[in-house]
């Protein structure tokens, strides 16, 4: 999966086709943040990772069983992640090695704080300055579905500017006050389904990542 990552300089440029092609099987999610963590720079978007590991706790990993346990620790000025699954009994198992990103704790907190509903269905257990800790329970990770494809409607690309106001010489001849002109109301949006708890609006994928 290397030569498919090679576009992913910085955490910032990981997108949507390099989270589907990863998340089918344990070594390519493995491989994937892997890589987010090579390349890994403080302010160059490290949080996005949490992408990542909030598509685990979905219906998109299948390859994983029990309740999901994230872990964010200060390591040295850096955030090392593990990845576990409490199998109930006091028991966990390790997903992953544990991943050390090159970015302080504190610009995951502040993404979560931020984009809250981009890490869904993940909850957080309990933050403090030196540790985040995340969870799904197995029921959530079964019932979840992942966000649909983000697609930015046409009307968001541009800025309707109103038409000014078009004053009529003869009307102040004969004392009458100029009416404005009526700009005709942008045509209405198709309606679109309601958005399930994972979903994020389609503004949001690279907006509150520190880049």
């Amino acid at each position: 999966m290397t030569g498919e990552l090679a576009h992913i300089t910085r955490c910032l440029d990981l997108n949507e086709a390099d989270i589907v092609r990863a998340i089918v099987d344990r070594e390519h999610t493995r491989a994937l943040l892997s890589h987010l963590a090579a390349c890994s720079a403080p302010n160059t978007g490290v949080a996005k990772a949490l992408l990542v590991l909030a598509r685990m706790a979905t219906t998109a990993c299948d390859w994983i069983d029990g309740d999901l346990a994230i872990e964010l620790i200060v390591v040295d000025g850096a955030t090392r992640v593990n990845v576990a699954t409490d199998l109930g009994g006091g028991l966990r198992e390790r997903v992953f090695p544990p991943l050390v990103f090159q970015a302080s704790l504190e610009e995951f907190a502040r993404a979560i704080e931020r984009v809250a509903h981009m890490v869904a269905p993940l909850r957080i257990g309990a933050k403090t300055p030196q540790r985040i800790t995340l969870g799904a329970s197995a029921i959530t990770r079964r019932t979840s579905m992942p966000p649909p494809p983000i697609e930015i409607a046409p009307e968001s690309l541009f800025v309707r500017l109103e038409a000014p106001a078009v004053r009529d010489e003869r009307d102040d001849d004969a004392g009458v006050g100029s009416l404005p002109v009526i700009v005709a109301a942008a045509p209405a949006s198709k309606p679109t389904a309601p958005r399930g708890v994972s979903d994020p609006p389609a503004h949001d994928l690279d907006s509150g990542w520190d880049d």
